[in-house]
């Protein structure tokens, strides 16, 4: 063969390659099975290997607040839906989020979440893990939009799916909102790249489109404020001009960021969680929490390659040792790499660290909020950036060095195997308090907050012994007001009231401001028959809060063990105004209603509790009492059947009188 037909056969190939590749970027992605095939089997293998989850229970670790304890999960209605989505009602523990609120009411609702009485963890995990199915998707399509080969994309969806640091964000319920935050977040980087690579007349759709899924994502989780700013790196990576006007173009998205960051920084001011105590975080100074954040960036840099420990929760140190002002070094070292690698035009080593440090700059706790100082969530949408630059640099590696392709990719086969080990491994720690809090005292038995919470998850299974033992252990720790209020509480759930109120009377000492301290010692005062005792503590723990739900119901049952009727049933109209889906609190307002003689009312809140509860039978027996004193047979008969339907034991002379 000559050479020139040797040349023109080699020409033939080169622009065959052109053709499919002119032929791949015009085809839909969902019509070629080249790209879908592999993403697929991700979504499969991932699913293995987050599966531990699935059968994993609530933690006392936010859950029982955001859902088991939250009231606006009551049941499917408008009414519900408004006060979760209602700046003033939908507020947990200081967070606005109320759209990951708002697919908790599904699960417990539609989903089979909750019976009336069981709650069933199960429908709650599987959605976390399907939302993280669909971020790695998007992830996936990203990389492809990013213009990184098949190759490299596969690796860096299977990095971000099966990462170790991704485990806390799926396997922990309350963390539906970084799943719920990474669906709309992902989707709206892609419509933003659809924006940028459209034609003027398709511009405005996905202009829209993008703003409509940043509103979304900001209504899952604070952190989407950072998506301006990850559009500004697109910009630069897809090198439109950078200047004031790429800034200006995207006034709505920091108008609508500046309106939520503030509001969230207003509600958890306003909640307290950016106080300081010394129960949650140390009196760190401004400059202090600079060498915190530094510190925190490091870690997370260093955790993308070696993810060592993976604590759900990492306490805040006693004090800084040297290594946290030395992270400043290698910060102020990559902050010097970054601006020389922009002024060369290395575009894509400057985008993926500068979606890195813009996704993850505001979870540097350089303003404190919660008991811990960094976290493996936090990384959730940041690492993206990192795990494009892994993509990235395979592929700059292997054009280069074709003949190491079989070696790299078998390198980087053997790390995701020991991270998929690692992250099928790690999803077993969150299968209820105990596990995890017992995980974390591996790495942080010198701290009280793990003794103190798994003696909580213990006290609520009725194990007194052990969270008496676990309380007694945080407070040789490190004493407080509230790990001896929560001692006392195990004492008084145990029946032992005499034990508790030294402890309680320790809280006070220590802290004379929290209204609970009073109300507890109430209730054990009132349990042992010091009424007036009881009475002092509970109007002192209203006067200190007059919103607290759980002195009124305590100071209704001590007027009402004493025969002050109107003064009880105050008490529980202000518990309800604070409780209006208590089933038993409508019941003890039926009962005392009943008691003034006030029958209409009392039919009324009667119905209420059994409207919230139609499964206590107790309800139906006083009801269909009610109905017989008013001598309405058949409906005191049809309640009282409805009773013993429920397992409730009516009297025989009842019935007789209702027949």
């Amino acid at each position: 063969m000559s050479k020139k037909k040797i040349k023109d056969k080699k020409k033939g190939k080169k622009v065959s390659a052109r053709k499919q590749r002119s032929v791949a970027k015009t085809t839909s992605f969902w019509k070629q099975p080249a790209l879908l095939v592999p993403i697929l089997a991700i979504l499969v293998f991932t699913a293995i290997v987050f599966s531990p989850s699935l059968s994993n229970d609530f933690v006392n670790w936010d859950d029982d607040v955001n859902i088991m304890e939250n009231e606006n999960l009551g049941d499917f209605s408008m009414e519900s839906i408004k006060k979760i989505f209602h700046p003033e009602t939908g507020r947990v523990i200081g967070n606005y989020n109320p759209l990951p609120i708002f697919t908790f009411l599904i699960d417990k609702e539609l989903l089979g979440g909750y019976d009336g009485q069981n709650w069933n963890a199960k429908p709650f995990h599987v959605n976390n893990l399907i939302l993280h199915l669909i971020c790695i998707l998007l992830v996936y399509r990203i990389m492809l939009l990013l213009n990184l080969s098949r190759n490299a994309a596969i690796i860096a969806a299977l990095l971000f799916a099966i990462h170790p640091m991704r485990v806390e964000s799926v396997a922990w319920v309350t963390e539906r909102k970084d799943v719920l935050l990474g669906a709309f977040y992902f989707a709206a980087i892609i419509s933003y790249i659809k924006f940028l690579k459209a034609a003027a007349d398709k511009k405005r759709f996905y202009s829209i489109l993008t703003l409509v899924l940043f509103v979304f994502a900001l209504f899952s989780k604070i952190q989407a404020v950072a998506l301006p700013l990850s559009m500004l790196a697109l910009d630069y990576y897809f090198k439109r001009e950078m200047n004031m006007k790429r800034v200006i173009e995207k006034w709505p998205y920091f108008a609508l960021s500046l309106l939520f960051g503030l509001s969230g920084v207003f509600f958890l001011v306003d909640q307290g969680s950016l106080a300081v105590t010394d129960d949650t975080i140390t009196n760190y100074s401004f400059i202090h929490r600079l060498a915190i954040g530094a510190f925190s960036y490091c870690i997370y840099l260093i955790k993308l390659i070696v993810p060592y420990e993976l604590a759900p929760m990492y306490p805040y140190p006693s004090q800084l040792l040297w290594y946290y002002w030395a992270s400043a070094i290698p910060v102020i070292g990559l902050a010097f790499l970054f601006f020389k690698w922009m002024k060369e035009g290395r575009r894509a080593v400057v985008f993926g660290i500068a979606f890195f440090t813009f996704n993850v700059m505001f979870l540097l706790q350089i303003v404190g909020a919660g008991q811990g100082f960094k976290a493996d969530r936090f990384t959730y949408i940041p690492y993206m950036g990192l795990f494009f630059l892994i993509a990235y640099g395979y592929d700059w590696y292997t054009k280069k060095r074709p003949d190491h392709q079989i070696i790299v990719t078998g390198i980087l086969g053997l790390v995701l195997a020991v991270y998929s080990f690692m992250s099928f491994q790690q999803c077993k720690i969150w299968k209820d308090g105990e596990v995890m809090w017992t995980h974390v005292m591996k790495y942080y038995p010198g701290s009280p907050l793990p003794w103190g919470n798994r003696a909580h998850h213990l006290r609520e299974l009725g194990n007194y012994e052990r969270a008496e033992a676990d309380y007694k252990q945080a407070i040789k720790v490190q004493p407080s007001a509230a790990l001896h209020n929560s001692l006392g509480k195990t004492y008084f759930d145990s029946r032992r009231a005499t034990e508790a109120i030294p402890h309680y009377n320790k809280a006070i000492e220590m802290d004379p401001t929290k209204s609970e301290f009073y109300a507890n010692r109430g209730a054990a005062h009132g349990s042992l028959n010091q009424l007036n005792m009881a009475l002092a503590d509970l109007s002192k723990a209203i006067e200190l809060d007059n919103d607290h739900s759980n002195s009124y119901l305590n100071r209704s049952l001590v007027y009402s063990s004493s025969g002050q009727y109107e003064a009880a049933l105050s008490d529980i109209q202000n518990y309800l105004r604070l409780k209006p889906n208590d089933a038993s609190m409508w019941y003890e307002k039926g009962t005392t209603l009943m008691r003034l003689q006030r029958y209409d009312e009392s039919l009324t809140a009667f119905n209420n509790a059994i409207q919230r509860n139609n499964t206590n039978g107790v309800f139906y027996l006083e009801r269909g009492n009610l109905h017989l004193n008013q001598n309405n047979k058949a409906a005191a008969l049809s309640d009282f059947k409805a009773a013993q339907a429920r397992g409730t034991q009516v009297p025989a002379d009842l019935m007789q009188r209702a027949r």
